[in-house]
Formats: structure tokens, C-alpha cells, sequence
């Protein structure tokens, strides 16, 4: 179970783990945003039937870099009361990007899940188009050659919810957590209406490739993982199942 929880954070982030060409960027003058500051997304974490724990995804106001607003992101993930007993999770991601969401400022991850501790920081280096990866607690730095456009995982989530796609549509493009820089692929392969919490959704259902992400899928051969999100402009993720070779996990919208 503790291994589902990392697995299914990640997957969460994976809803939108690829962005699209810009023939569907869809930035039109008097399109409704696709989220504004001040939105905060909660999804109940779910290991083979049982509540484990919680995520919070947030758009925090906007900050300012070299007299530019930049986007700000905030996402958090921690385990209940009565797993903490057994395996305490307290994640904390953050991310910083230019105002289009056109390529990634900055990304932080504070990790603590058991004994597990990483502060991780990335910067990037856009001229030289690297990703500077500094890890606090012993673990050193890393460059990481990445392409122009770039986007941590973060970031990427809400770059995908600006887009328009279809059934049949394939999302891809690169993404960095700074140790590595994969063009990642989603695969949009339905519509279909499905009912989270006792609420009814009009979603797409969404299917990434995880042959090219690696990190916590890296080992796991038979890694499925399934999104749905809303048909509309919002495109807001409202469930995820990942099975994987500990079992099965679930993440579904509380709120919005």
C-alpha cells in the first residue's frame, strides 16, 4: 500500500502529463478560462476499496518575476488518520510558470512518505535549456538537458485544461521533474457520462502511455491508468484508476 500511495499521487499529476501541438491550443479571445485563482480541487485516495487519504490541488494567486506575473500551483497529498499510523504521507509539490503556461519557472517538491524525506528543487535554465535539479537532503544535483516548452508536471495539468481535444485525439509533448525529460502521450478514447460522489459528469476518458515516463511506472510492466474529465471548457479531472502490481487505486473528485 505505501508504494500505491506514491503510484497514485503520480498518476493524478498524469491526467495531464502531456500537452498538445498548438493546432489545439484554444487561448481564444472570450473563451471562459479554464481556472482562476483561488480554485482548489480535493480528491479522496482510494486502495482497493478503502479511503486511504486525500490530494489538493491549487491555483494560488499569481506571483512576479522580473516585473511579469507568473502562474502559481500548489499540490499536497497526505494519507488519513489511522494509515498514518501504519505509513505517513505528506507531500507537498509547487510550481511557478509563465502566465501562458508556455514552459516552467520553477517546481519544488517536499516529499515525506515513511522514512522517506526529499527536498527537491528545480530550476530552469532556458538559455542553456537545462533543468537544474538540486536535492537538499543529501541527494545532490543533477543537470538535465530539456526541449524548448518544457513543462513540469505541475504546470502541465493546467496547460492540458486549457486545450482543446476529442475522442480520438493524441496529446503529447515533453515534460522534466529535472532528473529526466520525456516527451510524454495521452490518448483521448471516449465520451461517457459517469457518476462520482452521487454526481453525474459528461467526461472524456483519457488513457496515458506510460512506456516513456518512467518514475514510479518504471517498474511496473502492466501499469494501466485511466482518467475521465469533464466535457467542458474546464476539463477538470473528476476520477483516476491505476492498476498496478500492488493493486488497484482510485482518486474522485469531493469538490470543486
Amino acid at each position: 500500500m505505501k508504494k500505491g500511495i506514491h503510484v497514485l499521487t503520480a498518476a493524478l499529476l498524469l491526467a495531464c502529463f502531456a500537452r498538445p501541438g498548438r493546432s489545439q491550443e484554444t487561448n481564444r479571445p472570450g473563451r471562459p478560462p479554464a481556472f482562476e485563482v483561488g480554485e482548489k480541487l480535493t480528491y479522496s485516495l482510494g486502495w482497493q476499496f478503502v479511503v486511504v487519504g486525500h490530494a489538493v490541488l491549487e491555483v494560488l494567486p499569481d506571483e512576479e518575476i522580473d516585473g511579469r506575473p507568473v502562474r502559481s500551483f500548489k499540490m499536497t497529498a497526505r494519507t488519513g488518520k489511522v494509515v498514518s499510523g501504519i505509513f505517513k504521507v505528506r507531500d507537498n509539490l509547487s510550481s511557478l510558470a509563465e502566465y501562458d503556461l508556455s514552459r516552467s519557472l520553477g517546481y519544488t517538491k517536499i516529499q515525506r512518505e515513511g522514512k522517506t524525506r526529499k527536498d527537491v528543487t528545480v530550476d530552469f535554465d532556458w538559455e542553456n535549456l537545462n533543468a537544474l535539479y538540486f536535492e537538499a537532503l543529501g541527494g545532490g544535483t543533477h543537470t538535465t538537458p530539456i526541449l524548448e516548452n518544457t513543462l513540469d508536471p505541475l504546470s502541465a495539468f493546467y496547460f492540458v485544461r486549457m486545450q482543446d481535444f476529442g475522442v480520438g485525439s493524441v496529446i503529447k509533448g515533453p515534460m522534466t521533474d529535472g532528473k529526466r525529460c520525456k516527451k510524454a502521450e495521452i490518448r483521448v478514447v471516449a465520451r461517457e457520462r459517469i457518476k462520482v460522489n452521487g454526481k453525474k459528469y459528461d467526461t472524456f476518458k483519457l488513457v496515458p502511455n506510460l512506456k516513456e515516463v518512467g518514475g514510479v511506472f518504471e517498474k511496473e510492466k502492466d501499469a494501466v491508468v485511466e482518467i475521465w474529465v469533464t466535457a467542458d471548457h474546464r476539463h477538470i479531472p473528476v476520477k483516476l484508476k491505476s492498476k498496478v502490481a500492488v493493486g488497484s487505486f482510485v482518486a474522485e473528485l469531493e469538490n470543486k
